[in-house]
């Protein structure tokens, strides 16, 4: 009875043992297992910063307020007088501009300027000057030989009228500049001799005869004025002795 059960035992046993066994062998497998492999992250590439020139090295500052040297000298302050006199003369453009708005017509603009011109301000006067000049025609030329000879004339205003002399005719313009010369201590004299001396070939000097003169031979090499004849004198012969007397 004994052999009966034990042979009966043992194959259970056995299948028992290896089952354990299995099992056994399972979860010791399972946890020797290699781990799974892990991808690797890409490293991030690196940037190569270009080596700097020796000007990048210094940044341009930002604008700053410029700081005042206390060593530099002061700025010239606007000179009170300078201004006075551009507004003084853009006042006088205005009213001589107004002046020939309202007398539209050459012989009336000209007419007004030559009456008003004495009593005009110095810079109405250097305003008037130039317009003058272009509205005198020969006839009216002594009236503005008057203004150029005159001493209330403003210089700027006389060398207006000087420089136009140059730009008429020789005969009409060229013996006006002996009458600058004869004028007393007229600032333009000296530029009219040195004129002349070129014109005439001859420094005169202070002698307005002897420009007179020299001009005159000029104007009539040139053919600009003719020579006038010598005037002729008669003179009565007185009657023979004895002759009858009518």
């Amino acid at each position: 009875m004994q052999d009966r059960r034990f042979s009966l035992f043992l194959p259970i046993g056995i299948v028992v043992a290896a089952a354990a066994m299995a099992l056994i062998g399972f979860f010791w497998l399972g946890d020797t297992a290699p781990p799974a492999p892990v991808a690797a992250t890409p490293a991030a590439p690196v940037k190569k910063t270009p080596a700097k020139s020796t000007t990048d090295t210094v940044k341009a500052a930002p604008d700053a307020v410029p700081v005042p040297d206390p060593d530099a000298p002061p700025a010239p302050a606007a000179d009170p007088a300078m201004a006075a006199d551009q507004k003084a003369r853009e006042d006088a453009d205005i009213k001589i501009g107004t002046l020939l708005a309202q007398n539209p017509t050459v012989e009336g603009a000209r007419e007004k300027l030559l009456l008003l011109f004495p009593s005009f301000t110095p810079y109405e006067k250097i305003a008037a000057a130039p317009h003058i000049v272009n509205l005198t025609e020969d006839a009216q030329l002594p009236t503005m030989v008057g203004f150029l000879k005159n001493p209330l004339t403003p210089p700027e205003a006389q060398e207006t009228f000087f420089n136009d002399m140059l730009n008429r005719a020789p005969e009409v313009g060229w013996p006006v500049l002996v009458e600058v010369i004869a004028t007393p201590r007229h600032p333009l004299a000296e530029k009219a001799k040195e004129l002349l001396t070129t014109i005439v070939g001859e420094d005169h000097g202070n002698d307005v005869f002897g420009w007179q003169r020299g001009l005159r031979q000029q104007l009539i090499q040139q053919g600009a004025i003719t020579e006038e004849p010598p005037a002729t004198t008669t003179t009565e012969t007185a009657p023979a002795p004895g002759s009858p007397q009518q």
